[in-house]
């Protein structure tokens, strides 16, 4: 089976995982993070929890955020653009989200590109609200929206998980993980 067939996989990073991490970061994003700062991500063992996504040998996405105390701060989210539209953001999101619920997260945050629809119709599936603005913070006049999650320990929250891994199962049961060649 050709990595591009093969089902999406969802683990946590590793070292070995970077120079492929850098390269989608480059085709997602036009500020970087520093050279080394995965690596030392990765050495945060307290509160870091950054997770790739698979498909056979192949990482195709990868999400990043810190646990502090109640907290879940996510850092960061890209997908390999010739890998997009296939639900890997999603099954990203869904399983930080389930690590950082068992970590003890009761609330989760994020600042999001105001224009990057995609990603915000995906945090509203999480059911992150939108509570404020940050003004020029990716630069060039490029605002990002500052967004909330709460009660992730309740009943509700992990039923709405619960709907989100459901509709990502019957989405592979009709086929809509294979790689459809479209960004």
């Amino acid at each position: 089976m050709r990595d591009e067939e093969a089902p999406v996989s969802i683990g946590f990073m590793r070292a070995e995982d970077i120079p492929r991490i850098r390269e989608i970061e480059k085709q997602c994003f036009t500020d970087l993070w520093p050279e080394d700062g995965f690596e030392r991500e990765l050495q945060n063992t307290k509160v870091g929890l950054y997770l790739v996504a698979h498909t056979g040998e192949m990482v195709v996405g990868y999400m990043g955020a810190w646990i502090i105390m109640d907290e879940s701060h996510i850092t960061t989210l890209a997908v390999d653009p010739s890998c997009q539209h296939r639900k890997i953001g999603l099954r990203l999101v869904l399983r930080l989200m389930r690590e950082a619920i068992t970590r003890g997260a009761r609330w989760s945050t994020l600042e999001v590109a105001e224009k990057n629809t995609a990603a915000l119709r995906l945090y509203d599936k999480f059911g992150f609200n939108r509570v404020g603005i940050r003004r020029d913070y990716y630069g060039e006049g490029n605002n990002a929206l500052v967004m909330w999650a709460g009660n992730l320990q309740k009943d509700s929250y992990r039923a709405r998980l619960e709907a989100l891994e459901q509709s990502l199962d019957e989405a592979r049961e009709r086929g809509e993980e294979r790689l459809s060649g479209s960004a």
